[in-house]
């Protein structure tokens, strides 16, 4: 839904496509964070655009990790996992990589980006009353740039929509570099 939210605030049509593309990471220690990004959105974006098959529809995928210290963090498994993820966080710097993967008019462009967030120090009451609100048992590293979960980062380097799940620069730069549009075409 943040992403979605992202393209419309964007003044883009956008509609939500489920798939049961398999989000499984193979072997991450084989695998760099922007290969696993890179690899998940192309999966979504691949099985949506065999279910849709119609290249006149741009399909748009991405997935989102976060890193720290080298490992993966994805969704947490329960809010225990999430309460544990948000502490291991807690008053550090992480990395949040999204993937991006736009099929349109027969093309297949993937990229991904980086940004670094710096949690500030969150006691255990604060992610204990984060954790019940539901929000961050959906999310990569157990929480949401775009809504309550954005009261516990500090600081950011990079593009901001890219840790809501959507990498917009990149959007923006694969529109025009590898299909010779622009944001405002799509509006």
């Amino acid at each position: 839904m943040a992403r979605r939210n992202i393209l419309v605030n964007l003044g883009i049509t956008a509609e939500i496509y489920i798939t049961d593309a398999d989000e499984t990471v193979y072997d991450n220690a084989k695998f760099s964070p922007g290969e696993i990004v890179t690899g998940l959105s192309q999966r979504k974006a691949r099985k949506a655009a065999g279910e849709i098959n119609d290249p006149s529809v741009m399909i748009i995928a991405a997935d989102t990790v976060v890193i720290y210290n080298g490992c993966v963090i994805g969704k947490p498994s329960d809010e225990q996992d999430a309460i544990n993820t948000l502490l291991m966080l807690a008053g550090k710097f992480h990395e949040v990589y999204s993937g991006i993967t736009i099929v349109f008019d027969n093309k297949i462009i993937c990229d991904y980006d980086v940004t670094k967030v710096k949690f500030r120090d969150i006691d255990i009451k604060e992610i204990e009353q984060y954790v019940k609100t539901g929000d961050p048992l959906t999310k990569a590293g157990s929480y949401g740039a775009e809504g309550i979960g954005s009261a516990f980062m500090e600081h950011i380097e990079g593009d901001f929509f890219n840790i809501a799940g959507l990498p917009v620069y990149k959007f923006a730069n694969i529109l025009k570099n590898d299909f010779n549009m622009t944001v405002f075409d799509l509006i």
